[in-house]
């Protein structure tokens, strides 16, 4: 819910989804969902292992297009591709 109260659309449909998911029309709704989860997890993955990378290769120096280098890189592991995913994951 949010503060006011009100349902988010996101939470409501994605509740609608897992809670009749044996329906036949809600399968590749399903599907989508755990392929958009699984490319977020990829993705923080990656960030993580390019900033180690980077890390080795070039140690602490000023990175390209003059970033803090890999500071900058752990930086963006906070981001997210899907943020309102990342708030119904436990409902998945």
């Amino acid at each position: 819910m949010k503060p006011n109260g009100n349902v988010s659309r996101a939470r409501a449909g994605l509740l609608f989804i897992e809670s009749y998911r044996e329906l036949p029309l809600l399968t590749w709704p399903r599907t989508l969902i755990d392929a958009i989860v699984e490319l977020e997890e990829s993705m923080v993955k990656w960030r993580h292992s390019h900033a180690r990378m980077v890390e080795r290769i070039m140690g602490r120096r000023i990175g390209t297009g003059g970033t803090s280098g890999v500071d900058y890189l752990d930086a963006t592991s906070q981001y997210r591709i899907f943020k309102d995913l990342g708030r119904l994951e436990p409902y998945l």
